[in-house]
């Protein structure tokens, strides 16, 4: 980069500030762990049901050295994310990088759709990041440097049979984090999707075990993802080391699928 720093100096976050919805656990505590162990200070926001496991994940991090603190609100919440993201900030420091993590899912075939379930899968997954983007980037843009990364899918891409308002959200996710990419490029900001495949989670280790075979069967490695190699993805597009990367939405799926 022409200032002496070295690749292992650009992936680290000391002194950043990350923000990471849906944190208490699975994916979101693998992302946060992440973060903290690259250096960053951590707020750990999920639902106010889950403040225990986000209690445990509170101390792991403050274990690392590092500053962490439980901000429980509904990502669905536009005001209340407005609100929490202030109050924040005043109390925690500029937040210098957002992860977009908080999901839900409902099943169901288009057939027998309910529009409820589509409802609340839009609010939390689409609805969700982007109250949180409309309440960070334009703090981030007064300070000209900020982090976005969105957690999408695979299936926002190729689409699956039961999981319509869930593919559509990630679908829409990838959109709005190409749109917020193009307006905020020259104000020091990045923002990117990845795009994970299946990762062991306590949804796909509730799966029978011969589903979880047939499953296996179609990745290409063999093996669903640890929640680890989907946060070193994050960790690394959060870091300096991937300033020149934006608007992409990056496949982690092992094979699974590998279209465009």
């Amino acid at each position: 980069m022409g200032d002496g720093s070295t690749y292992w100096d650009r992936l680290r976050l000391d002194g950043r500030r990350a923000l990471v919805t849906g944190a208490a656990q699975g994916l979101g505590r693998a992302i946060a762990l992440g973060l903290a162990q690259a250096g960053a200070d951590v707020l750990v926001n999920d639902i106010e049901i889950d403040a225990a496991p986000a209690a445990v994940l509170v101390g792991e991090i403050a274990k690392l050295g590092r500053r962490a603190e439980f901000t429980p609100f509904d990502v669905s919440d536009t005001a209340g994310v407005q609100a929490a993201v202030g109050a924040a900030e005043a109390r925690f420091g500029p937040l210098d990088i957002l992860v977009n993590n908080a999901g839900i899912n409902r099943d169901g075939l288009l057939k027998s759709a309910r529009k409820a379930d589509w409802d609340a899968v839009l609010a939390v997954n689409l609805s969700g990041p982007f109250n949180c983007m409309a309440a960070l980037l334009p703090r981030m843009r007064e300070r000209g440097w900020g982090r976005v990364i969105n957690i999408a899918s695979v299936v926002g891409k190729t689409g699956i049979v039961g999981t319509p308002y869930y593919a559509a959200a990630k679908a829409g996710l990838m959109g709005l984090t190409r749109s917020a990419a193009a307006e905020f490029a020259r104000r020091g900001i990045t923002v990117n999707a990845v795009a994970p495949g299946y990762i062991r989670t306590r949804m796909t280790q509730a799966l029978p075990e011969k589903a979880k075979e047939q499953l296996e069967t179609k990745i290409a490695v063999g093996r669903l993802a640890r929640p680890e190699e989907i946060a070193d993805v994050v960790v690394f597009l959060a870091s300096d080391a991937a300033s020149y990367i934006s608007g992409a939405a990056i496949d982690i799926n092992g094979g699974f699928w590998t279209g465009g």
